[in-house]
C-alpha cells in the first residue's frame, strides 16, 4: 500500500499535484498552505498530518500494484463527522463508495451508506445503473436502484432487522488506513449483484438477495 496525500481528479482521471490539492483544502479549511507547498516549505504529507491533528479536512489516494490509478481515494472531513472511501476500477472510474459517519464519543465510525455503480463495458463513462444502500444502527436496510437506461427508480426496504456489527470501524490514526479502505466487509446483505449480465439493467428484482427480502 502506497499513500499519496493528493486528491484524485475524477473528471481527468489523474492525481492532482501536491500544490493543486491545497487549493481545495485551503478553501475548505480556511488555511493558506498552497503557497508554502509551492515553495517547498511544506509537503502535502506535512499538511495532511497537521490537518489530521487539527481535525481539518484532508484527502489522499491509496495505490496498489497500479502506479497510475489508485485502488481508492479517501476524503476525511472531521467537522462533518464524515469519512468517504471511493474505490476505482482498472480504467479509473469510481464503481463503489463507502460513506462512514462518526457515531460514538470515541469517534467510532459506522458505514451508513454505500453506492455501487454498474458499467456495461470499459469504454462507458456513465453507469448503466447505480444502487444506493442505507444502513442504520438498529439493523434496518433499504436501497434504491437508479436505472439510467430505462429511466426508472426502484425502492426496496428490508422486512427484518439485520446484524450490523460488521459495519463499525475504528477511527483511523494518521497514515494507518487499512481499516477504512478495506473492500471486503461483513455486510448484512450482498451489495453487488453476482453473475448478472451488466447490459440487462431490468434483471433486478432482488435476484441476489434472500426471497421475500422486500417488505413492500
Amino acid at each position: 500500500m502506497t499513500i499519496k496525500y493528493q486528491n484524485w481528479l475524477e473528471s481527468y482521471k489523474e492525481l492532482n499535484t501536491e500544490a493543486g490539492t491545497q487549493t481545495k483544502l485551503d478553501a475548505s479549511n480556511g488555511t493558506k498552505n498552497k503557497a508554502k507547498v509551492q515553495k517547498g516549505q511544506l509537503s502535502a504529507l506535512d499538511v495532511a498530518k497537521q490537518n489530521h491533528l487539527d481535525l481539518l479536512h484532508y484527502e489522499f489516494c491509496v495505490f496498489g500494484d497500479n502506479e497510475a490509478i489508485p485502488d481508492s481515494y479517501v476524503t476525511i472531513v472531521p467537522r462533518n463527522k464524515h469519512v468517504g472511501v471511493n474505490f476505482l476500477d482498472q480504467v479509473g472510474r469510481r464503481y463503489l463508495t463507502y460513506l462512514f459517519h462518526e457515531v460514538k464519543e470515541d469517534r467510532t465510525l459506522f458505514l451508513r451508506e454505500i453506492w455501487y455503480y454498474n458499467f456495461s463495458s470499459d469504454s462507458n463513462e456513465n453507469e448503466d445503473y447505480r444502487l444506493h444502500f442505507v444502513f442504520d444502527e438498529t439493523g434496518q436496510v433499504s436501497y434504491r436502484k437508479y436505472d439510467e437506461q430505462n429511466e426508472k427508480i426502484q425502492d426496496y426496504e428490508s422486512n427484518k432487522l439485520f446484524v450490523i456489527d460488521g459495519l463499525y470501524e475504528k477511527y483511523p490514526e494518521f497514515d494507518q488506513y487499512e481499516g477504512i479502505t478495506k473492500l471486503d466487509r461483513d455486510f448484512p446483505v450482498d451489495i453487488i449483484p453476482p453473475n448478472t449480465n451488466p447490459d440487462n439493467t431490468t434483471d433486478l428484482p432482488n435476484r441476489w438477495l434472500p426471497p421475500d427480502w422486500d417488505k413492500k
